[in-house]
Formats: structure tokens, C-alpha cells, sequence
């Protein structure tokens, strides 16, 4: 890998390191068009740099995540309620996810997922519902819209914080905790997208540096630096006030996806 690349996937491992443990989100939306900017001049055949970027980026996120949930279970953050809710849709949505990225065109994916990210970032905008956390959701409707978060972030490669966070704030979870719950959530989609990736990646010739869809030399580059500050990031939700937190979530939902769409 030329120097360059291992500077500018550091560089990328720092910001989605922050992201994950101030956002409960796993980096993706950082790391993505990152890679699709890297993974050609690391020699990365053009038909696979796509593919390659989502399921790498997932891989990133597995570490990025590991590290932040474990700073917020640290800080007493995490609601195990919602994580026995959430945990098996996101798993099985993500292998569906998986396998769908490897069969449909990633530039359509990109612009529809701008759509909803632009839809997210209007509603973090709306003041969040008062009380007590709803604890009577069917947990067969949970099963739904955790599937459905599941195989949208392994589709698209993001650790699916940017749904999992509105969607909690929706049922009255606080966002400290929504963030923390969505950070374990992102593990567990990285976790089996990147597993599956790697299987699904078998059946495509051999090129130097791969693990299945995995470039491993940009994986390990980005989780060195993401794993480092991921619990910086968790520290600081402690410290910055709620509507802050908020403001600058869907401010960044804003810029990412005109990114997306534009690219």
C-alpha cells in the first residue's frame, strides 16, 4: 500500500473513530466515499471497488464499534432492553444486505439512500416525545424494522446508527442511551455483513490484499486510529448538551447525503 493511502485511511480511522462514539454510529458514511476515492489507486479493479468500500467499511466498523460500546457500557449507557429488541433483525437483515450489494448497482443505492438520509435529518430536527421510554412495542414489528435497518446498512456499508438513533428517539428512548444501544447494534451488523461479504467473496478471482470483499490493508489502517478514538467520542457525549448533539447529527445526515447524491 503507498504511503499516501495508509495517511489518508488513518485520517479517515480518526474521524469515523469520533463519529462512532459521539454518534453511535459505525463510520461508514465516512469511510465509504473515502475508499471509493483510495481503493483504485491502491489497484483495486474498477468492477469491485464499490462492493469492496461497503463490505471494508463494515469491517472498519466492527472495530470502531467494539471499542465504543465498551466505552458506554463503561458509562452505564446501554439499555439492554432495546438490545435484546434490535440484535437478531439487524443480524439477519444484514447478511440479506450483504448479498444484495453484491447484486445490485451501488450508484442507485447511493442516491436513494441520500433521499433518506435527508428525511432522517428533518426529523432529528422535531423536538423528540416526553416520558418514560415505551416498553409495550411488538416485538414481532421490532423484528421488521430491525431487518429493514439491518439490510440498508450492509447495503450502503454504514454501521446504522443514522436510523438506529432517530428510530429509538422516536420511542422515547433518551439519546445517551439510543446512542449507546446503536452502537451495539452496529457491531452486530458489521459482525455478520463482514462474514458474509467474506463468503460471498469467494467465488471471484484472487487479487493481493483481499479477504473475500475485505481489502485488509485499508481495514487494518482505518481500525488502528478509529479504534483509538472511538472512546474519545463516547467521553464527549457526556459533556456536550443534548440539543447540541442533535443539531450536529442531523447537520451531518445533511452534508452526507448531498455528498452521496451528488456523487
Amino acid at each position: 500500500m503507498l504511503i499516501t493511502g495508509w495517511l489518508w485511511c488513518l485520517a479517515g480511522g480518526v474521524i469515523a473513530g469520533l463519529l462512532a462514539g459521539m454518534l453511535g454510529i459505525g463510520g461508514g458514511l465516512v469511510i465509504v466515499p473515502l475508499l471509493i476515492y483510495l481503493l483504485p489507486v491502491l489497484g483495486v479493479p474498477p468492477e469491485l471497488v464499490v462492493q469492496m468500500a461497503v463490505a471494508t467499511s463494515l469491517a472498519t466498523i466492527i472495530m470502531t464499534t467494539l471499542s465504543s460500546a465498551r466505552s458506554h457500557y463503561r458509562h452505564g449507557q446501554i439499555s439492554w432492553f432495546w438490545v435484546r429488541r434490535l440484535i437478531p433483525g439487524l443480524m439477519v437483515g444484514a447478511i440479506f444486505g450483504a448479498w444484495l450489494a453484491t447484486q445490485l448497482k451501488p450508484e442507485w443505492l447511493q442516491r436513494i439512500f441520500s433521499v433518506v438520509l435527508l428525511i432522517l435529518a428533518v426529523r432529528m430536527l422535531i423536538p423528540q416525545r416526553t416520558g418514560e421510554p415505551l416498553t409495550d412495542v411488538s416485538k414481532r414489528l421490532m423484528g421488521v424494522i430491525s431487518a429493514f435497518v439491518g439490510s440498508l446498512s450492509a447495503l450502503v456499508g454504514i454501521g446504522g446508527g443514522s436510523l438506529t438513533v432517530p428510530i429509538l428517539q422516536r420511542l422515547r428512548v433518551p439519546i445517551r442511551q439510543a446512542i449507546a444501544v446503536s452502537s451495539v447494534g452496529s457491531l452486530s451488523i458489521g459482525i455478520s455483513a463482514v462474514l458474509a461479504f467474506i463468503v460471498l467473496g469467494q467465488r471471484m478471482d484472487s487479487h493481493g490484499g483481499l479477504f473475500g470483499y475485505v481489502h485488509l490493508q485499508a481495514w487494518l489502517a482505518i481500525s488502528i486510529t478509529s479504534m483509538l478514538c472511538a472512546p474519545l467520542g463516547a467521553a464527549l457525549t457526556q459533556r456536550i448538551p443534548v440539543k447540541k448533539l442533535q443539531l450536529g447529527f442531523a447537520g451531518f445526515l445533511v452534508l452526507v447525503a448531498l455528498e452521496l447524491f451528488i456523487g
